[in-house]
């Protein structure tokens, strides 16, 4: 599970999280749903509302590295991939 949008008037992952459920494979990166997050991220199995209307998401490995990248340049984060 990985947290997508964050509340803006705080940035903070205890107040209203927007979350993917993900799995990263060799060559691809899958967003199986999305929801609402309702307990705190760091539980082992926190609560979500889910969305059912909006669908998964697969995107190549690369694009999505080559993405996060350009975040990371913008924001001035040091992060190499393995």
């Amino acid at each position: 599970m990985v947290p997508l949008l964050v509340c803006s008037d705080d940035l903070d992952l205890t107040c209203t999280v927007i979350v993917a459920e993900q799995c990263a494979r060799e060559h691809a990166v899958h967003w199986s749903r999305f929801g609402l997050l309702r307990d705190l991220i760091t539980v082992e199995s926190p609560a979500v509302d889910w969305f059912d209307a909006i669908p998964c998401l697969t995107f190549e490995r690369s694009h999505f590295h080559s993405m996060l990248d350009e975040f990371r340049m913008q924001e001035n984060i040091e992060m190499y991939w393995d």
